[in-house]
């Protein structure tokens, strides 16, 4: 019987490392890391915070306060030793180290251990979306073990020990992420309850604790800075959702947020179960499932909120069923078993179609042979006034550095730049008035797949060639220059002018017609598969 026992616990845990395998081997991604690796390397030549912007020539000198600066100098660190899989490691360990206080916590509140597997699968495929090396990570762990130690068992107490160490927990939380202030709601929130329940004790040593966490939150370089950027980011909710990926609300149609519905609605059944045991004077503890909804509410006005979402809610829905008394009921082990099978087939189904691309960090989301081709010619960019696509500054300011700035990066200081550019693309007019008022030298720009009216490209009305050389392309991106800015033997060398993206058909028809010199449209596509093949 035992035997027969271990072997199904094996399972079942095998079934939810199957789940676990995308978050935890998930490649890293994210553009945004390459200002952060030079926000770094910054912080360490010069043995100083920065205090105003040195990566961009759009903000160049402008007030910056770069509240992420220490997990900044973690990264660095760890790249400056172990390149892309250090921080690929690094990834992996704060993940898994985010997992532990949640497992630790739900067996030192009895859950049944037949139960921990499923909760191990609702963990890792909802921090799937933001299983990269990413600052949020950070909030994910130290926000994760701040509710261990609120819900253990230990509550906090007046002892100025425990509030000196939540002081100072907060302030090194303060320096990594802006995930604090998730930390002290969520002081708030417990505070809060046990003033309705009115157990003023708890109130108090919770109240203490906020206190405590929002005087440490202050103990930065930067004072108030961090705290005025998080107002900032509050006040402009409405811009953010509407022209950041990330800060949009929760989508049905995002592979990697479905688990979100399903854990939500399991949240929720459970919390109002819990409420009508109330009534029948079975009053479990509604701090934490409190808190889970308002996150819930939170992430479906933007996603953002759902990873911090996933270890309060994993823990809300197995701790109340706890408290509840139904952990021992043979449902619940269904459903625990329904989950990890369901959860299994997802990942199974999801790997596969994950692009991996080369090693651990996957390039598909920066302009990597792009910036290889700008690499080698700094004579002829060094200098010049691109616009870069937001998500691809980071980039090119890392690989091209220290002789080239991009227009914008991944910052927060530029989010008033999104709406204007977004407003200019409306139309070629409005376009060509934006590149004329920003004093821009050309512009890398994403290799849209659409053609306007009389099927020519869309670049023929934005980018007029009559103004604008193309010298660069791939299925990424395109690299057009001012005539006027380059020197005209090298644009003479590099500019394309028969082989173009998305005009095979008026090639091909210009050849035809013998209006093209077969010779030279040869070399350039002899040209540009050269390039393709050194560069990626």
């Amino acid at each position: 019987m035992a035997t027969a026992r271990g072997g199904a616990d094996r399972f079942w845990w095998g079934l939810a490392l199957v789940c676990a395998a995308p978050a935890f081997c998930f490649p890293l991604f994210n553009p945004d890391l390459f200002w952060h690796l030079s926000a770094g390397r910054w912080i360490l030549e010069h043995l100083a915070l920065p205090r105003e912007d040195f990566l961009s020539f759009t903000k160049a000198g402008r007030p910056w306060v770069d509240f992420e600066w220490l997990a900044q100098l973690v990264y660095q660190g760890v790249y400056a030793c172990g390149g892309m899989l250090g921080l690929w490691y690094l990834k992996l360990s704060l993940l898994v180290v985010s997992w532990l206080p949640l497992l630790r916590l739900l067996r030192s509140r009895g859950v049944a251990e037949g139960l921990l597997p499923a909760a191990l699968a609702i963990w890792a495929v909802n921090v799937l979306a933001y299983s990269d090396i990413r600052s949020d990570l950070f909030s994910l762990l130290l926000f994760s073990w701040l509710l261990l130690h609120l819900e253990s068992g230990s509550p906090l107490s007046w002892t100025w020990r425990r509030l000196l160490g939540v002081g100072a927990w907060f302030a090194v939380w303060a320096d990594l992420h802006a995930g604090f202030a998730l930390g002290l709601a969520l002081l708030l929130c417990y505070a809060a309850c046990a003033a309705l329940r009115r157990d003023w004790p708890q109130a108090r040593a919770h109240a203490a604790a906020l206190a405590a966490g929002a005087l440490g939150s202050l103990c930065n370089p930067y004072g108030w800075g961090p705290h005025r950027v998080l107002w900032e980011h509050w006040s402009m909710i409405g811009h953010l959702e509407r022209n950041i990926v990330e800060w949009s609300p929760m989508n049905v149609l995002q592979t990697a947020y479905w688990p979100f519905w399903p854990t939500a609605g399991a949240l929720v059944a459970v919390t109002a179960a819990a409420l009508w045991r109330r009534r029948q004077d079975r009053s479990p503890s509604l701090a934490l499932p409190a808190f889970a909804i308002l996150l819930c509410l939170a992430a479906l006005r933007h996603q953002r909120s759902s990873l911090l979402f996933t270890p309060a809610a994993v823990a809300a829905i197995f701790l109340t069923a706890r408290e509840a008394g139904w952990d021992g009921s043979a449902w619940l082990r269904r459903a625990a078993a329904c989950v990890l099978v369901l959860g299994a087939v997802f990942s199974v189904w999801l790997l596969p179609r994950i692009f991996w691309g080369r090693g651990v960090f996957n390039y598909l989301y920066v302009p990597y042979s792009a910036a290889e081709f700008m690499a080698p010619h700094r004579r002829v960019f060094a200098g010049l006034r691109l616009y870069n696509a937001w998500a691809w500054g980071g980039y090119l300011g890392w690989r091209l550095r220290p002789w080239y700035r991009p227009f914008c990066d991944g910052r927060y200081i530029f989010h008033d730049q999104l709406a204007r550019v977004q407003e200019a693309f409306a139309s070629p007019e409005l376009w060509g008035a934006f590149m004329e008022r920003e004093r821009l030298d050309g512009a890398l720009m994403l290799n849209y797949g659409v053609t306007l009216a009389g099927r020519r490209p869309w670049y023929d009305s934005y980018m007029p060639p009559r103004r604008w050389a193309v010298v660069y392309w791939d299925d990424a991106a395109i690299l057009f220059v001012a005539r006027r800015a380059v020197p005209p033997d090298w644009l003479a060398a590099h500019e394309y002018r028969f082989l173009l993206p998305w005009d095979d058909a008026r090639l091909a028809e210009a050849l035809r017609r013998k209006q093209v010199p077969v010779a030279a449209a040869a070399e350039e596509l002899r040209r540009h598969q050269e390039e393709l093949r050194v560069l990626q």
